[in-house]
């Protein structure tokens, strides 16, 4: 027999059953209704959703093992305890914004459709959240949001030292999406046995602001995932708004091999890797955006994705001094701006040759081997020219100008300042000293030479010599 239920606290009539409640209804836990808790412990299964009543103190349930809707615990003032002893299989698990401490022990579930730790803060700077699921290997949908946990790993050591606190989810190994955001004790993000995911995985803004619990020095970030091998959805690790001051930052995800939607790393600070070994496929884009500090990019076995988009952001830190993709087969659109260094675009040319649109820039400016390069030789101008014609006037001096063989006695190939100096007066080398052929026509040059090397007068100073040598013999 299944209880009809609405949202009113219900009363078993402390008859046993193996099914209570409704599917789709909610079960109110109130005080000073306390005779509710033996009523549920005599179920099965609960069908539909618990909801705690703030002032509620213990719930703590012993019989039931498959809860079928979520257990909501918000805004509790004095919860102190929350305890599932033999539920294996629970639909939900939201946990948001208690005021006190809370020990939840769930030590036989083994599944959890949505699980959601929300808001959970405290005061002091030892006080811890107390969570235990040692057994738990499956979460469809985890949402942790603006919390004071420290990671996903065992924290907080109890004070034998021989066990923690808080168990982390060290077992969780499969998921649907998992959301992980706006946590202010957080710098590591470290799910150590999850090897699939059917949705999405989101890692954004989590950062150490208290610098006390975190596992390395409370600025960087660590995102790793050591199993992880497929993602149904897409890889999204972002920052929005934090400053991070060390550059030890890391995305480590050895073991995946494809991505069904998007890899995106965006706004990380300090990130100085991002490893993906395996990587071999992204069904639709690679977006690596405005990571400060990220020098090396390497996807060695990456050989399908849709498009790819890579830009180092602002100038100053902005850039890349290594991007490669080896073995690239497929690709759409592909572009890089790296401005902060001088990154060798043509290492990329293999990936120009087989993306349908390409780009990539750097500190010199775009890359494109097909314009014409900047340091060729100019050809000299054919002699139709009108710049190789010796009247020709230009705004600067030229070799072809009267200025510059007399400013400049450096050409000495000139035929101008190969002339006597006793000839300078004459007329003949004045008129050829004009008409000096440019620098761009040696031939005609010394063509004119012997021009302007002739004899100054009618008579030679031979000539005269002669005539008074046989005067004096006569």
């Amino acid at each position: 027999m299944r209880l009809t239920t609405s949202i009113f606290a219900i009363s078993l009539l402390g008859v046993a059953l193996a099914d209570c409640g409704v599917e789709g209804g909610t079960i109110i836990v109130a005080n000073p209704n306390y005779d509710i808790m033996d009523e549920l412990d005599a179920c099965s299964t609960i069908f539909g959703d618990i909801l705690l009543d703030p002032a509620f103190v213990y719930f703590m349930l012993r019989g039931p093992q498959e809860i079928t809707g979520t257990i909501i615990a918000h805004d509790n003032v004095i919860l102190k305890s929350l305890s599932l002893a033999d539920v294996r299989k629970l639909g939900g698990f939201s946990f948001a914004s208690p005021t006190i401490e809370t020990v939840i022990s769930f030590p036989e579930v083994t599944e959890i459709g949505f699980l959601e730790w929300r808001n959970i803060t405290w005061d002091y700077e030892f006080s811890h959240f107390t969570w235990q699921a040692e057994k738990l290997v499956t979460v469809s949908n985890l949402n942790i949001e603006a919390t004071y946990i420290s990671g996903f790993m065992p924290d907080y050591p109890t004070y034998d030292g021989t066990s923690f606190y808080y168990g982390g989810l060290t077992q969780l190994e499969m998921a649907n999406t998992i959301r992980v955001v706006d946590n202010q004790r957080m710098d590591e993000v470290v799910f150590q046995s999850l090897k699939e995911m059917s949705g999405s995985l989101i890692v954004g803004s989590n950062y150490n602001f208290l610098n006390s619990r975190g596992k390395r020095d409370g600025t960087s970030l660590l995102v790793s995932l050591p199993e992880l091998v497929l993602v149904g959805g897409s890889v999204v690790i972002y920052d929005d708004d934090v400053i991070r001051g060390s550059q030890e930052g890391k995305i480590d995800l050895p073991a995946l091999d494809h991505v069904f939607g998007d890899f995106n790393v965006t706004n990380i600070g300090g990130i100085s890797e991002i490893s993906v070994p395996t990587l071999g496929e992204i069904n639709r884009g690679l977006y690596i955006l405005g990571n400060k500090g990220l020098k090396s990019l390497d996807f060695p076995e990456l050989r399908r994705v849709d498009h790819v988009v890579i830009d180092g952001g602002d100038s100053y830190y902005g850039g890349f001094e290594t991007i490669s993709f080896p073995v690239l087969e497929e690709v759409g659109s592909f572009h890089v701006n790296a401005p902060a260094y001088n990154f060798d675009c043509s290492s990329l040319e293999h990936i120009r040759q087989i993306a349908s649109e390409f780009s990539c820039s750097n500190s010199r400016g775009t890359y494109d081997p097909d314009a014409p390069s900047s340091t060729s030789e100019v050809p000299p101008p054919s002699p139709t020219d009108p710049e190789s014609s010796p009247t020709a006037t230009t705004d600067e001096p030229s070799a072809t100008s009267g200025s510059m063989e007399t400013d400049q006695p450096s050409q000495t190939n000139s035929p101008a300042t190969t002339v006597p100096a006793d000839s300078t007066s004459s007329p003949n080398a004045t008129s050829d000293a004009g008409a000096t052929p440019t620098n761009e026509s040696p031939a005609d040059a010394s063509g004119s030479a012997p021009a302007s090397s002739g004899a100054s007068g009618p008579e030679s100073p031979i000539v005269a010599v002669l005539l008074l040598f046989t005067y004096w013999l006569l």
